[in-house]
Parts: C-alpha cells; structure tokens; sequence
C-alpha cells in the first residue's frame, strides 16, 4: 500500500515538472529567499534570455547571496555600478539605495545582449 502511494506521488511530482516546464510559469518579481542567519539568499533561475525574477528588492546594508540555478547554459550576473559578479553563487552588501541594473555576464547567444534585470536596494 505505502509503495503504490510512493509511486503515485512520484508520478504526481513528475507530471507537474512537465507542466511546469511546458508552460513555462514563472515569477516576475519574487524571489526564493531563505534567511540564513545574516544572509538573505535569493536563488535566480537563468535561462536563454532571461532572468527569473528579474526583478529584485532588498534593503540597503543587507548581506545578499545569490545562486544561480542556469537552466540551459551557463549564465551570470554583473551589476557594474555596484562592481558585483556572480558565477554560481555570490555574496555582496547591498550598500547604496538605488535601482541597478543587472545583465548577464557570460555570452550565451544572440539575445544575450537583451538579457536584464533590475536590483532595487530600498
């Protein structure tokens, strides 16, 4: 009995993957955030020509960690005005209030220029 639950569970999760990646549904605006003491972790997902969020808020004076979750080919983050670079997985202070904008940083293809988002330190 506790096998066929298994199996049928599987078969929900695995189902619900596919939708997911057939639709495409994402989050504009809101993060995966997970509070790990002083550090506020945001996982970005990447993928060809996007962010996702793509929008970012946090608080001035906030340690942030980014991990990037790429989803096709490899991705990163560069935010020039605040001299931050993300590969996989980064941590900076959020330092200046201001909207900053976000681009990827590794060349992935012909919309790579078009490829955005925006920090918002409040």
């Amino acid at each position: 009995m506790n096998r066929k639950i298994l199996v049928a569970g599987v078969v929900i999760i695995f189902i619900s993957l596919i939708f997911l990646l057939i639709f495409n549904f994402k989050s504009v605006t809101i993060a995966k955030v997970i509070d790990n003491g002083n550090v506020r972790e945001i996982v970005v997902d990447a993928k060809m020509f996007e962010f996702n969020p793509s929008i970012i808020k946090v608080k001035e004076g906030e340690k942030i960690r980014i991990k990037m979750n790429n989803l096709d080919v490899e991705h990163s983050i560069y935010i020039p005005e605040l001299d931050v670079h993300i590969h996989d997985e980064g941590e900076f202070v959020a330092e200046k209030k201001g909207n900053f904008t976000f681009s990827c940083h590794t060349y992935c293809g012909s919309g790579h220029e078009n490829m955005k988002g925006i920090l918002i330190v409040e």
